[in-house]
């Protein structure tokens, strides 16, 4: 009986102790930690937020750009230089050269500067007193014959070169602005025919601005670049 209860107390000692051992070990079923935190998100929110502020600053910027290209080409002024040796509304031989704004919007001419033979002027005179004829030896005789008789416009009547101020002139976008002309008459066909032939050696240097300050530098026959200013 003694041994019987013996047996019966170390049996529930040894359970004590397994049940001791089992409750000190650590649990594996404990949650796993969360990964989205409110630092997390929050982190995640501001992230977002700055790309949807970078996104809708570029797509600002590209409208703004467009805007700004569509402006320029609605103001935009192309100017060309024309020139004939024929006036169709009066039906007679006339050598014209002028300014044609083809562009879309007004031109502001800064200057208009000529060549013929590698040489620069900046007035028309003088490029044909050097390629065609002594222009001031022309002036002086048609003015000792006007002095001579009132009554006949020589000028008009021997025919005269007229021109155009041309610096810091407003050119319409479709207008024209005469630089010379010169009709031909009885009376001055050797001087006429002279000019006729050397009128395509005449080249031209036209410094315009658009009314929004950009300025181009032009040849007159289709080559254009903008500059920064005209000097």
């Amino acid at each position: 009986m003694d041994n019987q209860k013996q047996d019966i107390i170390k049996s529930n000692n040894n359970s004590d102790i397994v049940s001791t051992n089992l409750s000190a070990q650590p649990s594996n079923t404990n949650k796993s930690e969360v990964w989205l935190t409110n630092e997390r998100l929050n982190l995640f929110l501001a992230l977002c937020a700055i790309i949807i502020s970078a996104a809708s600053f570029y797509a600002t910027y590209l409208q703004a750009n467009a805007a700004e290209r569509q402006v320029k080409a609605a103001t935009w002024p192309w100017l060309e230089v024309m020139t004939g040796n024929f006036n169709e509304e009066k039906n007679s031989e006339e050598i014209t050269f002028y300014i044609k704004n083809s562009g879309s919007g007004p031109a502001i001419i800064k200057y208009v500067k000529f060549f013929h033979d590698e040489k620069s002027y900046t007035e028309i005179f003088e490029v044909i007193k050097d390629c065609c004829f002594d222009i001031y030896a022309y002036e002086a005789q048609l003015n000792e014959l006007q002095k001579e008789s009132t009554d006949i416009n020589f000028f008009e009547t021997f025919g005269w070169l007229y021109t155009g101020v041309s610096n810091n002139r407003l050119l319409a976008s479709g207008a024209e602005l005469n630089l010379f002309g010169f009709k031909r008459t009885g009376f001055n066909a050797t001087q006429w025919d002279k000019v006729n032939k050397q009128r395509f050696n005449i080249k031209t240097e036209i410094c315009y601005c658009s009314l929004l300050e950009q300025c181009y530098l032009s040849d007159g026959r289709g080559d254009v670049r903008e500059i920064q200013q005209c000097e």
